[in-house]
C-alpha cells in the first residue's frame, strides 16, 4: 500500500539513480567455462551465436520444463540468442517477463537455461531490464508495434548502420528487430550484442532504439542495459512470496526470510522512526539492509538530507524503500 509522503519531507529529499552495468557471462554452476558471449559465430567460453532468433517447438518444450520451477513471474520466450555445449547444453533466450501481481509492467529479460543429457532443464540465471515489452493482452504499447518477424528488415538495417557510424565506446551487432514505432519517421527497437571498446570488459546485450527521420538520417536515441536480477542455483534458491509497492521503490519478500530490491539481496527490513530537526511530526524510514541496526540520524541523512557523500549507503549495504 502506497503511503502519502508529506510535502515538507518530499521537498527535502534528493532523488538518486543508480546505473548498473553488468556482464552477460552465462554458465551452469558446475561448468568451468567462464567466457562471455561475444559478437559473431563461435564465441568465448564455448558460447555460439544462434543462426536464427526464432524459438523452435523443440526449445519451447525445454523452456516450459525449465520455468515450471519458477514462481512469481510469467516468462514468454521471444528470441533465441546463443547456446553453449557443456555436459548438456546452456541456452540463452530473450523473454517477456510479467510479475504475477496486479497491474504489473511487462519488461524484457534474458533467461539462461541448463539442459542436461537426460532432458532435464533448469533456469540458472535471469538478467532483467527496464525495457517495456508488449503484454499478452495487446501488441501495441505507447505506439510500438511488434514485428511479425524478428529478422532485421532492410530499412531497419540501413537505419542501424547509419546510427552506429558515430558510436563510440562499444560495438553493437543487431540480433533481432523487436518492434517499430511510426513518428515523424520511424523508431526501431533492436536487441544487440554489445562488445565494449576496452578488451578487458565483458560483452553483453543491450536494447537499442534507433530513430530514422524522413530525410534518411538516423541516430541512437536510447540504450537499455540488461542487469543481473536473480541468480538461480537449483532448488535451494529463494523465491518471492510477496511484492511490496513501497512509495520509494517496489521490493520483494523472499521465502527464506531475506528481501530483494533492484539487483540486491538484503537480510533485514528496518522501520526506523523518529523526528527530524525542525519537523512538526515524526517520520518513519523503511530500509532494506545488510546492516543490522541503523540509527534514525543515519536514516534521515541517507534519505537525501545530507550533502556529505559519506552519509549515504552503498546499494550493497542498504536501500530506502518507504518513507512516511
Amino acid at each position: 500500500m502506497k503511503k502519502k509522503i508529506s510535502v515538507v519531507i518530499c521537498l527535502s529529499l534528493i532523488a538518486a539513480s543508480i546505473i548498473v552495468l553488468v556482464s552477460c557471462s552465462k554458465q551452469h554452476k558446475e561448468n568451468e567455462n567462464k567466457g562471455s558471449i561475444e559478437t559473431g559465430g563461435e564465441i568465448d567460453g564455448g558460447w555460439t551465436k544462434a543462426d536464427s532468433p526464432v524459438i523452435t517447438n523443440d526449445f519451447k518444450k525445454v523452456f516450459e520444463k525449465a520455468i515450471s520451477e519458477l514462481d512469481g513471474v510469467d516468462y514468454t520466450p521471444i528470441a533465441y540468442l546463443a547456446s553453449q555445449v557443456v555436459a548438456g547444453t546452456n541456452h540463452c533466450v530473450l523473454c517477456k517477463a510479467t510479475p504475477v501481481v496486479p497491474d504489473a509492467k511487462t519488461t524484457y529479460s534474458i533467461v539462461c537455461i541448463y539442459e542436461d543429457l537426460e532432458g532435464n532443464a533448469t533456469v540458472t540465471e535471469v538478467i532483467a531490464s527496464d525495457a517495456d515489452a508488449p503484454s499478452a493482452e495487446g501488441g501495441i504499447v505507447g505506439g510500438w508495434s511488434e514485428t511479425e518477424s524478428l529478422e532485421m528488415t532492410d530499412d531497419a538495417e540501413t537505419a542501424f548502420e547509419k546510427a552506429c557510424e558515430t558510436l563510440t565506446g562499444a560495438e553493437y551487432t543487431p540480433v533481432a528487430l523487436l518492434g517499430t514505432q511510426v513518428v515523424a519517421g520511424t523508431n526501431y527497437r533492436i536487441i544487440c550484442e554489445s562488445r565494449p571498446s576496452v578488451p578487458s570488459d565483458e560483452c553483453g546485450y543491450v536494447i537499442v532504439t534507433v530513430y530514422a527521420d524522413l530525410e534518411g538520417n538516423a541516430k541512437i536515441i536510447d540504450t537499455i542495459e540488461f542487469r543481473h536480477k536473480d541468480i538461480i542455483q537449483g532448488s535451494g534458491t529463494a523465491n518471492s512470496v510477496a511484492a511490496v509497492d513501497g512509495n520509494m521503490k517496489t521490493y520483494y519478500e523472499m521465502d527464506d526470510g531475506t528481501w530483494m530490491c533492484d539487483d540486491y539481496s538484503y537480510k533485514y527490513r528496518l522501520e526506523i522512526k523518529g523526528r527530524m530537526p525542525n519537523a512538526a511530526v515524526d517520520s518513519t524510514f523503511v530500509f532494506l539492509s545488510n546492516i543490522e541496526k541503523i540509527s534514525f540520524e543515519q536514516a534521515y541523512r541517507a534519505a537525501g538530507v545530507s550533502s556529505y557523500s559519506g552519509d549515504y549507503f552503498s546499494p550493497e549495504e542498504a536501500v530506502l524503500v518507504e518513507l512516511y
